[in-house]
């Protein structure tokens, strides 16, 4: 909490009784983190360590930086972690800018020693001019309440996996683990008043100063001159940034009923339009787009609501969002591959990201269906010589049971499958004429009958998944 007097009086509840490691640059702000957490320690049980990345963007300068954080945390016997990265060459290998490449090799880090069990709170000096800045900046994108509600005090370790090392998230080692932020209610200036007072040194990173940085900009440009006028603007865009995560927290709790998580991320129309463009929100986080987004990104998918089954919107990062049959599904846009084409045998044979498999045996009744897929069994003594498995063309035609021939798009469309996944499913065809669509339904010219002999089953899987199949 923000404090008036001399002393800082910042957050311990995220640190009590716990290991704690502070992520030290040997700037002013994380210098002050670690030395008023060596006073506070022993009093509040805390076991204190350190962590320093070596970013390489800087040379000489960067590396002196190291150098005297190792000086500083031998002096004061606090166990350090070094590390060192490439970072402007892993910027240009991820396609992003250095900034979000250093942000990214910090965390992942980060995670690596919380979840090598060497600490169970990481520390990072953000404080209320940091905050303030966010609020700005996430203002200035149009990013409403949530981006109002500016840097957050505690992010779970288990969160922060999910958006930067999706393949350990569920390790049991980063249970109730994760990243605060003590000093987020105190001011830079009370900051610079601290180290003053105890005769603190520290490194400059002569960045801070290149306005060309977008939150260098807001904090020397925006929110200095703001506070020429509003002394305590900062301690108020603090106390502001609480009131709307809380009230945002509230809200984001509601769309549960209105949202699913998954490969593919759908919210039900019938969500009140706040709550729906919160649950957009999520399904972005959810596929990693946490701050390329814009207002007009969560716009264009509540207006998918008034479109047309299909209506499509294009989002940052490869995703997409599609209007189906009530809902709206947000999802990676992949582009199907139309080429792939395997003569009918049994196997299992790969089509974007399902797995068609195809034995011998079965019996009438094996697919019934629990669910929109079911495994399907055919008559292959019915079947052409040159059937193939596929994906869906156009033109393609389908028998449907006790009925004539129909386009097998239409027969799709009047199944209610979106679009995406009608791309997605493979089939048994013959030219033009379809016998089966994997995990649909079986042509009437294929089907069981008391003289049947030539029986195989076919089932669909999602790749990865070879033992169980979906939605059966």
């Amino acid at each position: 909490m923000y404090n008036d007097g001399m002393e800082l009086n910042a957050d311990l509840k995220n640190c009590e009784n716990k290991r704690v490691c502070v992520a030290l640059s040997g700037g002013g702000d994380s210098m002050a983190l670690l030395h008023w957490l060596c006073g506070a320690a022993s009093a509040n049980g805390i076991k204190l360590s350190a962590v320093n990345v070596e970013h390489g963007i800087r040379g000489e300068s960067s590396r002196a930086d190291s150098e005297f954080v190792k000086s500083v945390t031998e002096r004061l016997h606090v166990p350090l972690f070094s590390y060192s990265a490439d970072v402007p060459s892993l910027a240009k290998e991820w396609g992003m800018g250095t900034e979000d490449a250093a942000r990214r090799v910090r965390y992942c880090l980060f995670l690596r020693i919380l979840r090598e069990d060497k600490a169970d709170v990481i520390v990072t000096a953000h404080h209320a001019g940091d905050n303030a800045e966010s609020v700005l900046f996430n203002l200035f994108r149009g990013s409403a309440l949530a981006g109002a509600g500016g840097t957050r005090d505690f992010i779970p370790a288990k969160e922060l996996a999910e958006r930067f090392m999706p393949e350990i998230a569920a390790q049991p080692t980063l249970e109730n683990k994760g990243i605060a932020r003590p000093f987020l209610g105190v001011s830079k200036e009370k900051i610079l008043e601290y180290l003053r007072e105890n005769g603190l040194s520290w490194r400059e990173d002569e960045t801070n100063s290149d306005t060309a940085y977008t939150r260098n900009f807001l904090r020397h440009e925006i929110l200095g001159r703001i506070k020429e006028r509003f002394a305590n603007a900062e301690e108020a865009l603090y106390r502001f940034s609480c009131a709307a995560r809380e009230d945002d927290a509230y809200l984001y709790s509601l769309t549960d009923s209105y949202y699913r998580e998954g490969e593919v991320c759908t919210i039900d129309e019938s969500a009140p339009e706040p709550l729906f463009y919160r649950c957009a929100l999520r399904a972005l986080k959810h596929f990693g787009v946490e701050k390329d987004y814009t207002q007009s990104n969560l716009d264009d998918i509540y207006a998918l609501t008034q479109g047309r089954n299909g209506a499509r919107a294009d989002l940052p990062q490869g995703v997409c969002a599609v209007r189906e049959y009530g809902k709206i599904a947000v999802f990676f846009a992949k582009q199907p591959s139309f080429g792939e084409e395997y003569i009918f045998s049994e196997g299992e044979f790969a089509f974007v990201d399902m797995l068609a498999k195809v034995q011998r045996g079965g019996k009438i009744g094996n697919g019934e269906a629990k669910g929109r897929y079911k495994n399907l069994v055919i008559d292959a003594e019915k079947l052409p010589q040159n059937c193939v498995l596929r994906l869906r063309k156009e033109g393609d035609v389908f028998q449907k049971f006790g009925s004539g021939t129909k386009k097998l798009k239409e027969f799709l469309i009047d199944k209610k499958i979106p679009k995406r996944e009608r791309d997605q499913l493979p089939v048994l065809a013959s030219g033009k004429e379809v016998y089966a669509v994997f995990g649909v339904e079986i042509s009437e010219k294929c089907k069981l009958d008391e003289k049947s002999g030539q029986i195989y089953t076919l089932s669909l899987y999602e790749k990865g998944e070879r033992d169980k199949c979906i939605r059966t």
